[in-house]
């Protein structure tokens, strides 16, 4: 199970995919679902771990402990894809609007990368892709420590 794993996070895409294979797509029903995905993260790790996310850049380290949990979770005992895809998705949309709300120019659309697509947020001035933290949180669970979500932010916000 474990070999399957690391296959699969392997396969997930990061910001290290070559330029030429990526095209983003602004799509106007993401931000709702970012929005709602964002509510369901703050209200969940509130009911689940006590702890408080506020929206702020800081938050995202709680992100990342709660992520540490998951992570070892899934390694250890396996969980359904669809379920880890749904995890993604919530904590995702919160860093993506975390991100997007802290530090904005940016908008929610589909980055395809090798022609699969996934949630990412573009640049608002040129429609360029940016980043896609959705697919760096499967990433997250999937790999460990390694893909550390704290660090993977930090780096995109220069701090």
């Amino acid at each position: 199970m474990r070999k399957l794993l690391a296959v699969l996070a392997f396969l997930i895409p990061s910001l290290s995919s070559n330029a030429e294979n990526i095209t983003f797509k602004s799509d106007p029903e993401v931000p709702e679902i970012a929005k709602a995905y964002y509510q369901d993260c703050i209200d969940m790790v509130k009911g689940q771990f006590n702890l408080d996310l506020d929206g702020s850049d800081e938050s995202i380290k709680l992100i990342e402990s709660v992520l540490d949990n998951l992570s070892e979770h899934v390694r250890n005992n396996g969980m359904d894809k669809n379920r880890v895809y749904n995890f993604s998705k919530m904590f995702g949309f919160y860093i993506g609007e975390v991100y997007r709300k802290n530090h904005g120019n940016v908008i929610w659309g589909n980055v395809k990368i090798d022609g699969k697509e996934y949630y990412a947020l573009g640049k608002s001035k040129d429609n360029s892709p940016f980043f896609w933290p959705v697919a760096n949180v499967m990433k997250r669970i999937y790999k460990g420590r390694e893909a550390n979500i704290h660090h993977y932010y930090s780096a995109i916000v220069g701090k």
